[in-house]
């Protein structure tokens, strides 16, 4: 007898993966080989496996070992062979006909084995968390499971394992002011390399420059006579080297009338300019940097501004009286000029009559 068919699983094949194969002979006498080998072991020699045997005396049996399950159907003098792969494994299945020594060959190979280990590996920060991002281009296996784990020099490993290339990290799962790095783990245990840092925690100030100009109205309605902007400068050292979720600031500032606050609610603006402030008073600035994760009072670490006074009206007045002094005695002085120029050209005139 021959081996008049013989069709498999054929392709991508990963780990995990269902594999099945059937085979047919003339006669119905069928004889299964399964043999393994373990991808990048020193030892790339084929190891037997199973055995197994079936004729049309075996009518209908089935036979199961060690994850392996061969069928025979005496009807069409066929067989079929189920399993599912390993990982990093090779299979050798021989199928041949018992009398004639007729056989097929197939090698199933967990592709997986080839994958190379994740690369690219970003953070990024939404108002819900934290999401882990890395790229897996050279896997052609849909199905890999990727194992995650957060390292930081204060807290013991968090592990997390998902399907996908990306992780939703919730803010409770961290602490405020720890960087961490992570690692990611595909196909045959290949890791990536560690991930750059981040955390929570705001970015620091480095310094609040306060800045006056004069308004375009000034003195009106009892406001000052300039505006203040505070252009907050961040360290920068820390801002380069770290991931730090957008941020936002706080601005406060007291008088001895009250206390007033406001918010910049852009994300990442470092600049403020507020007017409409009242005379003969002086004015404390506070400075509070947030995130989405950590609000100012929690992280201690205002910033204050130097103090600004503003000019009082009363000396603004002096300046304009003293101007519209001087422009009277201008205009005097012109009405002088013009009328002794008058009485000349008219002193003139009766002389030549």
């Amino acid at each position: 007898g021959i081996v008049t068919g013989f069709q498999y699983t054929n392709g991508s094949v990963c780990a995990g993966d269902r594999v099945e194969c059937n085979c047919t002979t003339s006669v119905g006498v069928i004889d299964w080989t399964i043999s393994y080998r373990v991808l990048g072991s020193s030892n790339q020699s084929w190891i037997h496996v199973k055995t197994v045997n079936f004729n049309k005396a075996r009518n209908g049996s089935t036979t199961e070992c060690e994850g392996y399950t061969f069928t025979y159907d005496p009807d069409d003098n066929s067989s079929r062979l189920i399993f599912h792969l390993n990982a990093s494994e090779s299979i050798l299945i021989v199928c041949q006909d018992g009398h004639e020594v007729d056989n097929e060959t197939a090698i199933i190979t967990d592709i997986g084995y080839y994958a190379r280990a994740p690369t690219n590996l970003t953070t990024a920060f939404n108002a819900s968390g934290v999401i882990l991002e890395w790229e897996d281009t050279e896997n052609n296996c849909t199905s890999t499971e990727y194992y995650v784990t957060l390292n930081s020099t204060s807290t013991d490993e968090l592990m997390y394992n998902t399907s996908n290339t990306t992780l939703h990290i919730k803010p409770s799962d961290l602490l405020e002011n720890v960087t961490y790095t992570y690692t990611v783990k595909g196909r045959a245990e290949k890791q990536s390399t560690i991930s750059k840092p981040f955390t929570l925690a705001t970015i620091k100030v480095k310094n609040v420059a306060v800045c006056t100009a004069n308004t375009t109205d000034p003195c009106k309605n009892n406001s000052c006579c300039a505006n203040v902007t505070l252009n907050i400068t961040l360290e920068s050292s820390d801002h380069a080297d770290v991931k730090h979720p957008s941020q936002f600031y706080n601005i406060s500032y007291s008088s001895n009338t009250g206390e007033v606050s406001y918010c910049i609610t852009d994300y990442d603006k470092t600049k403020w300019t507020g007017s409409g402030f009242n005379y003969n008073e002086r004015y404390h600035f506070t400075i509070t940097q947030m995130n989405d994760f950590i609000a100012g009072e929690q992280i201690n670490n205002n910033t204050t501004t130097s103090e600004y006074y503003c000019q009082s009206r009363e000396n603004g007045g002096l300046l304009w009286i003293g101007i519209s002094v001087l422009l009277i005695i201008i205009l005097f002085i012109i009405v002088i000029l013009l009328a002794i120029i008058v009485c000349q050209c008219k002193y003139r005139s009766q002389r030549k009559s």
